[in-house]
């Protein structure tokens, strides 16, 4: 309701200005009566807006431009109105009409095909909206609305490779977002082909990714994820490597595939060093817990190694506290509790193991979106890398 009255606002002056006019001295009879008939269908058409007699107002309305084209503003806010309110169908009946007039100027016809592939967006219509823009990016005014539309159609249809040629020439514009934006694309493709086991192009895609951004911590990760794949695993070890010290929140992403490339070149060593310089690059529980295990497998017997784990856990966590760390440290000790105290713990265990089964693992940085799923592209703000592992108590 109060779009509409928005709407009346902006037509109220137009009606009153041509009402105005009809006033003047200077304009001959006949131009007088065609002004009051203008001034009457305006109020006409307000009349049906206000009784929400949609398709009667657009019929007025429309029918103006044939008497004035000083109408059109007025033609595309109607529009712009429409669309809001979710009555696209409506939307488009009106912009379509405008641009089917042949005496619309250059400029004001694409103004109203701009409209129009508002309205084929929001009606789902992608590709009749892809035209447009595709026609409109081409045009000086409306370069840069109509190829950031391009740009987020072909992220919504998963179309990469338009989507990298798109942003290129948003990134002329000078904007630095695109340049991050570009490598995800790249990844995106590299992922795919990755699933499909075709190394080749997925190593080539990442190589254009860090062509792009050589600190790309996604780039870094599926790096070390093709090598693995491909069976190298000191080559995966390095991009693992390299990933920690670009970004060491990122490391629980990689931790599986980098304790079994250490376990399959037989190297418990290197992967114990490995995880005491990530910790000391401020790496979280999950690699404390990963460490725990080394020292509890490495022990002489069960007991022993059990209580290093602990010892260990219990020791990090004064400087990290931790959910997870509480849960892994509780499940040491439940097995040598006493009976007296091993319901206890038992229960505690389940708390604190139903208090994790609801607690996210990942938020976004810029609107808050949470989930326990990784998106290298918030589902919320849409906006690429935002998305990270949640650090300290509840998190990492």
């Amino acid at each position: 309701m109060n779009e509409l009255l928005i709407t009346v606002a902006f037509l109220l002056p137009t009606a009153w200005y041509f009402g105005y006019r009809n006033g003047k001295k200077r304009m001959d009879e006949t131009s007088n009566k065609r002004r009051q008939g203008l001034s009457k269908t305006y109020f006409t058409g307000l009349n049906y807006l206000l009784n929400e007699e949609s398709d009667k107002a657009i019929d007025t309305f429309v029918s103006m431009l044939e008497i004035d084209s000083e109408t059109l503003e007025t033609h595309l806010a109607l529009g712009n109105l429409f669309r809001k309110r979710g009555e696209v169908d409506k939307a488009i009946r009106i912009h379509q009409n405008l641009i089917a007039r042949p005496s619309l100027s250059t400029d004001d016809r694409k103004k109203a095909l701009l409209e129009l592939g508002f309205d084929y967006m929001s009606a789902g219509l992608l590709e009749r909206a892809e035209n447009i823009f595709k026609e409109l990016s081409d045009d000086y005014i409306h370069k840069d609305v109509s190829l950031a539309k391009l740009l987020a159609i072909y992220q919504q249809t998963k179309d990469w490779q338009k989507a990298i040629a798109t942003a290129a020439k948003v990134a002329h514009s000078g904007n630095p977002q695109v340049k991050k934006e570009i490598t995800h694309f790249y990844c995106e493709l590299a992922e795919e082909s990755l699933q499909k086991k075709a190394y080749k192009n997925a190593i080539s895609f990442i190589k254009k990714a860090l062509q792009v951004d050589i600190q790309s911590v996604r780039a870094t990760l599926i790096s070390g994820q093709i090598h693995y794949s491909k069976e190298r695993y000191k080559k995966a070890i390095k991009s693992f490597s390299e990933l920690a010290k670009r970004d060491v929140a990122f490391l629980p992403e990689a931790l599986p595939l980098l304790v079994n490339s250490f376990a399959q070149i037989n190297d418990q060593r290197g992967l114990s060093l490995f995880l005491q310089d990530a910790l000391n690059r401020g790496a979280g529980i999950s690699t404390i817990l990963a460490y725990a295990d080394i020292l509890q497998t490495n022990s002489p017997d069960a007991i022993s190694g059990e209580r290093a784990a602990a010892e260990f856990i219990a020791k990090q966590m004064h400087v990290h506290p931790s959910i997870r760390g509480l849960y892994q440290l509780i499940n040491l000790h439940v097995g040598h509790a006493s009976e007296t105290a091993k319901p206890s713990l038992v229960m505690l265990k389940d708390v604190v193991a139903k208090l994790l089964e609801k607690k996210p693992v990942y938020q976004c940085n810029q609107c808050g979106f949470d989930s326990k799923s990784l998106f290298w592209q918030c589902p919320s703000c849409q906006n690429w890398g935002s998305v990270k592992p949640i650090q300290g108590l509840e998190g990492e």
